[in-house]
């Protein structure tokens, strides 16, 4: 007699399967714990458990590939300043190179303490679906209206300056001239610009019936004051996005 074996279940439906108040508390205290621990034990078992998780959920190691990537732009330069400017006893005395175990001890420690914290909190980011996330932050009693022009058009935009980031890459990967470089950053600036003002203007348009109407921005209003911070960070992140594609 034959038995059929049913397929098992993606880790990533078992994950999701959990309530949503459970999955967002659970990576809330482990990016609370990631943060205030001083042990080192603790931070390599989070780091351990976050790449695993992550993996689980992905179903792949490119994410995870593309982290360790971005990761390097934050380490090496914590560890080759530490070591270089830190005052204590020398590795090398014969040498003449200023690195000292003291910069070496205490550039580790930062570095590992930042590796942690930042997979922990990309697991705490896919704790949640995109949808529930948007939910939450529709919520917030203050901010949640003036958030949803910018959470709408993060999937249009996120899609639309993909599309331009790999059409400039590929421009860019023909000849590599360095001095081309601030141009080639400033059309993709300019693409973004134009791009973010058509999907305003369409998201205008078909603004969906299930959210408040967008709250219209004035210059006596007192929540303008907030736009140059998120312009400034919203910078930070395409100047971010571009290092990671170009670099």
């Amino acid at each position: 007699m034959f038995h059929i074996k049913s397929p098992a279940m993606p880790f990533s439906d078992l994950f999701y399967a959990a309530s949503v108040w459970l999955r967002g508390l659970a990576c809330f205290a482990l990016l609370l714990l990631s943060i205030s621990t001083p042990v080192i034990a603790v931070s390599l078992c989070l780091i351990v458990m976050a790449t695993l998780l992550i993996r689980g959920i992905d179903g792949h190691w490119q994410n995870l590939a593309r982290m360790l990537h971005l990761l390097r732009w934050f380490v090496i330069p914590i560890l080759g300043l530490h070591l270089f400017f830190s005052p204590g006893q020398l590795i090398f005395p014969g040498l003449g190179l200023p690195f000292t175990w003291q910069g070496l001890q205490q550039g580790g420690w930062l570095s590992l303490h930042l590796v942690c914290i930042f997979m922990v909190a990309m697991l705490m980011f896919r704790g949640l679906h995109i949808s529930e996330w948007n939910r939450l932050l529709y919520r917030l009693p203050v901010a949640g209206k003036y958030l949803a022009v910018y959470l709408l058009m993060i999937g249009p935009m996120r899609q639309s300056i993909s599309h331009n980031l790999k059409s400039l890459k590929q421009q860019w990967m023909l000849r590599r001239e360095w001095s081309k470089f601030p141009l080639l950053i400033l059309t993709a600036f300019r693409l973004a610009l134009t791009s973010s003002a058509d999907q305003a203007q369409l998201l205008w348009l078909r603004w969906p019936q299930q959210f408040p109407q967008p709250v219209v921005y004035a210059s006596a209003d007192a929540a303008a004051g907030l736009r140059p911070g998120i312009n400034v960070c919203c910078l930070v992140v395409a100047l971010m996005a571009y290092g990671m594609v170009f670099l």
